[in-house]
């Protein structure tokens, strides 16, 4: 059971703070009942700039199957095996809006590991994870300040953005490690610097998506000493919409997208395939439905996934989610860590 309250209070029409607050609370597991502060931002607004500060969130992207740009929030694993979950991050931001773009400049005070839990909540490492020795390449652990910046820009029929992020990289590399005559995995949380890339381009009822990553970063080598490893990854694909299928209110997109991430060590998708189908319904109530596929085109192994949201009167809505994993290669590290996970999840909320 969790709680997600949202507050909004604008004090002219230049200054607002917004706040969304976080409490899962769950009686099998101690470790994955947790409280955060997904945002506590203030904000000033003027005609071409913007200022924005304290606790909140940051999205960049355009694809559907993963979002290899957006590097400002740390994952919430305990609440989402797909990356959608982030916990909030102390963010001081500056925003230009100009007629050759927008440009967003911020300051990322402290990092945050991920939050793995025991082995009763979901994602189950095998061997188990060694979280109290986590280490850090930057001497400051948890008190780095990071850098990160985008600049973004829409045209007729283009929306680009290009990003830049200079700090603690959000994904943890593991080593196997011995502990107490125990075979563990250590986190390991290194510096790195992204160079991103997103675009989109609408062609009458087709739309052409992609995001691309550049990382200057750092691994392991055989003396357990950090040096420096250059990767590279992509994400591109396609939405096509047939608009009022049959003569009727429906819209329905089919999706596909190619996933490649030379970076083996920290993601399951180094060579993917995405099949989605989108259903919306056009109705007074906002009804939509996505089915989602990936299959590892090296092993066959498969994720399937399934969105839906409808509103509920003035003041309700529903949200249903459901990810299951199938036909796990046992050589498929990650693969084989969440074939356990599978999970449908209902989410109510209450807007007043």
């Amino acid at each position: 059971m969790f709680i997600e309250p949202e507050l909004y209070y604008p004090f002219s029409d230049h200054q607002e703070i917004k706040a969304k607050l976080f409490y899962r609370y769950d009686a099998n597991s101690t470790s994955r009942t947790h409280a955060d502060i997904r945002e506590l931002m203030f904000y000033q607004y003027a005609d071409e700039w913007e200022i924005h500060a304290g606790i909140g969130k940051v999205f960049w992207g355009t694809t559907e199957s993963r979002h290899l740009v957006d590097v400002v929030n740390q994952v919430d694993m305990l609440e989402s095996l797909d990356d959608e979950a982030r916990l909030g991050q102390p963010i001081l931001q500056g925003k230009l809006i100009k007629s050759w773009g927008e440009l967003d400049i911020m300051l990322l005070p402290g990092f945050r590991p991920i939050q793995f839990g025991n082995q009763e909540v979901r994602s189950q490492f095998l061997p188990p994870l060694a979280n109290q020795n986590t280490r850090y390449q930057n001497r400051d652990k948890t008190n780095s300040l990071d850098f990160a910046a985008r600049w973004n820009q829409s045209f007729e029929y283009l929306d680009l953005g290009l990003s830049y992020f200079n700090g603690t990289q959000r994904p943890p590399l593991f080593q196997f490690i011995t502990e107490q005559n125990q075979p563990k995995l250590l986190p390991i949380y290194v510096q790195t610097q992204q160079f991103g890339f997103d675009a989109q381009y609408i062609v009458n009822d087709l739309l052409l998506k992609a995001e691309a990553i550049h990382r200057n970063s750092h691994r392991l080598n055989q003396n357990n000493q950090f040096t420096p490893y250059q990767t590279k990854a992509l994400v591109a694909g396609f939405e096509y919409t047939f608009v009022g299928v049959y003569n009727t209110a429906y819209d329905i997109g089919i999706i596909g997208e190619y996933l490649c991430d030379e970076w083996e060590s920290i993601t399951p998708f180094q060579k993917d395939w995405m099949t989605g189908l989108r259903w919306v319904f056009n109705d007074e109530q906002s009804t939509e439905i996505l089915f989602g596929h990936i299959i590892d085109l090296d092993d066959q192994s498969q994720i399937w996934s399934l969105e839906a949201s409808r509103r509920i009167g003035d003041n309700w809505k529903a949200e249903l989610k459901g990810r299951w994993v199938t036909n796990v290669d046992p050589s498929n590290y990650f693969m084989k860590t969440y074939q356990q996970d599978d999970l449908i999840n209902l989410k109510i909320s209450y807007y007043f």
